[in-house]
This record gives structure tokens, sequence and C-alpha cells, in this order.
């Protein structure tokens, strides 16, 4: 039985990105219900995941840790050695970051919906909001995600066969462009690995 509040989540915000980051929430939230509708199922087992995020040259820019809980997923990113500025996030699905990280394929989406927050036809799964790196190249951020699970059971789910990697893009996602949010190329690239 699916149990997720549609109330907005609590972001730490700057300016008018709060805004954006409470509207994101309350959609990412109704499409865990969506989620639940279509028999995938969203969990809340306590499981864990990781990914090392790295660029194309194999430079690593860091861990990032997927924790199950009763609202979603929490993704918590601590990277080092980011272009400065902000950059789209998402889950691809298949975990795989060869050459320029085509190789991790599409967004995930087993729901088949269309990308972005504010599409009326989205959000897929596996988009994620902005991530922002500071002009030291730091980047710190936590992200509950409601379409995600980490059961290794899930039909549908990151550890289906050919696993889901996460993915940084040159530039900001405009959470309506379908089917990638006009976010530029790949930047980074880290399958994502029960622990």
């Amino acid at each position: 039985m699916l149990r997720r509040s549609l109330a907005p989540q609590s972001f730490a915000c700057r300016g008018g990105l709060c805004a954006v980051l409470t509207a994101a929430a309350s959609l990412v939230a109704m499409a865990s219900v969506v989620a639940a509708a279509a028999g995938i199922a969203v969990g809340a087992g306590g499981e864990t995941a990781v990914a090392t995020l790295k660029l194309a040259d194999g430079k690593e820019l860091g861990q990032v840790s997927f924790t199950e809980a009763p609202a979603g997923v929490l993704i918590k990113l601590e990277l080092t050695g980011v272009p400065p500025g902000a950059h789209g996030l998402r889950i691809h699905e298949v975990g795989a970051c060869e050459g320029d990280f085509s190789s991790a394929g599409a967004i995930y989406n087993p729901l088949g919906a269309q990308h972005g927050f504010f599409n009326d036809e989205g959000p897929m799964a596996g988009d994620l909001p902005n991530v922002y790196a500071a002009a030291d190249g730091t980047l710190t951020a936590e992200i509950l995600s409601a379409t995600l699970s980490l059961s290794k059971d899930a039909e549908d789910g990151i550890f289906d066969a050919d696993g889901t990697a996460l993915v940084l893009t040159t530039a900001p996602d405009d959470y309506l462009t379908d089917p990638d949010g006009n976010a530029g190329a790949r930047i980074a690239c880290g399958k994502i690995e029960p622990k």
C-alpha cells in the first residue's frame, strides 16, 4: 500500500529556486501515486545504493548515495571538480558509462511519460531537479525522489538486468522539453550499484 503525502517537501532555498523545488517535489509526489496505480513498487525498505560520478576522462567527481525512505529515495550528492553553475541531473535506463555517456540510454521512464516536471504528460521516473555547483566546483545536494525504488524485486526497477546510471549534464534542465529538457551534453556518469 502506498502511503506517500502529496504535501510539498521542505528544501533549503535560494531566491526563487524554492518555488521551483516545491512545485517539483509536489509533482514528483503525485508521480508516485501514478506509479503505484501502474503497479510499479515504490518501497520503503531501507535499501541503499551508490554511484561514483566520473567525467569522460575517468576523473572522479565523487560519490552519490541513495537511501530508501518511507517518502521515497533520498539522493545525496557530495562532488568536487564540477564546472560551476546549474546542471541537469537524471537517472538513465542503462547502467553503462562509456565514451560520451550515450551508452546510458534514455532517461529512466518505465511508465512511458514525457520529460519534465512542468510537462502535462510528465515527469519521467528518472527526472530529478537541477543541481548547482559553486564557483570552487563543489556540489552538495539532497534530493527526494518519490518515483524511485531501490527494491531489487520491483518490476521495471532500477536494478533490472542492464541497471541504471546517474547522469549530470552541461546545462540545467528546462523541466519541459521532451525528451531531455534541453540540458546539453552529458558530462558525468555513474552506474547505480546496490550496497
